[in-house]
């Protein structure tokens, strides 16, 4: 479980941006001097001015940052998950915009759902928060690795449709590297990077990413429409740029316990595969 933990601090973190406009909305300032409560009479004043509208904005900019930080928080279910938490509160809000100002003039529209209000902040960040959760927890179960005296070999199982498995013979791996992180070397975990020559174990993190298909599948919509959608889309995913070890559980040995027993476990077995191909082929000549 720990070593998923920054997923767990980012559902943590989206859970007290719901919480501060849940509490925010109508409270009033501190009274006093000094800055500390210069800067809550400030958030406050944020908060309650802004409403749903600065909730989006808060979430959005988190989106962006995590996205373009690729920490391993930035993939695609967590980037879909951050967009849908930020525009459930915004959606509901707008239907409630159009019931009450009759923009559908004739359509009798009627908001399915109940009426908005800030209380509602609170119930959505719960639900968020125990979403990512469940999902981190179904997900950190999902990988397994097996290693014989021939490959190694990564399998993935999630959700049933999205999986992959595919072996490395060790006669391919180019390069080894066991990886704790601080709170890995406390605990004894870490991960353990397989490269290979043909790239296995290595990951390019994009900074140019190609965000006029964004639009091209709207093709019944204004030229300017499509422009709007294609920079919005852009915003959320450009990255930065770098070749790195692949950081994804189905990439690599992700959070075992014993990281250095079996780093050093792997290269006895390159070892010994490697001395066998020599002699085969002292035999062949």
């Amino acid at each position: 479980m720990l070593s998923m933990v920054d997923k767990y601090i980012l559902a943590l973190v989206v859970l007290l941006i719901h919480f501060a406009f849940f509490v925010g909305q109508g409270k009033d300032a501190p009274d006093g001097e000094g800055q500390a409560n210069f800067l809550y009479s400030l958030a406050i004043w944020l908060v309650d001015t802004t409403g749903v509208l600065g909730f989006v904005v808060a979430m959005l900019v988190l989106t962006k940052m995590n996205h373009f930080a690729n920490f391993s928080t930035s993939g695609r279910w967590t980037t879909t998950w951050l967009l849908v938490s930020t525009m459930v509160p915004f959606t509901w809000k707008l239907m409630d915009f159009m019931e009450w100002s009759g923009v559908f003039v004739g359509s009798e529209f009627s908001n399915p759902l109940p009426a908005w209000n800030y209380a509602w902040f609170l119930a959505l960040g719960i639900a968020s928060f125990t979403m990512m959760v469940a999902f981190t927890l179904l997900y950190q179960s999902s990988f397994q690795y097996a290693i014989t005296d021939k490959r190694i070999h990564i399998r993935k199982k999630f959700l049933y449709f999205d999986t992959s498995v595919h072996g490395i013979s060790f006669q391919k791996v180019e390069n080894l590297k066991a990886d704790p992180t601080i709170l890995g070397r406390i605990f004894g975990f870490g991960n353990v990077h397989i490269i290979t020559g043909s790239g296995v174990g290595l990951q390019v993190e994009s900074l140019s990413v190609s965000v006029g298909g964004a639009a091209t599948d709207i093709k019944e919509a204004p030229k300017g429409v499509k422009r709007l959608i294609s920079m919005l889309f852009g915003l959320i995913t450009k990255q930065r740029n770098r070749t790195v070890m692949a950081t994804d559980p189905a990439d690599c040995l992700y959070g075992i316990r014993g990281p250095m027993k079996i780093y050093r476990l792997i290269n006895e077995l390159i070892d010994k595969n490697v001395g066998l191909v020599g002699i085969d082929d002292h035999h062949q000549m």
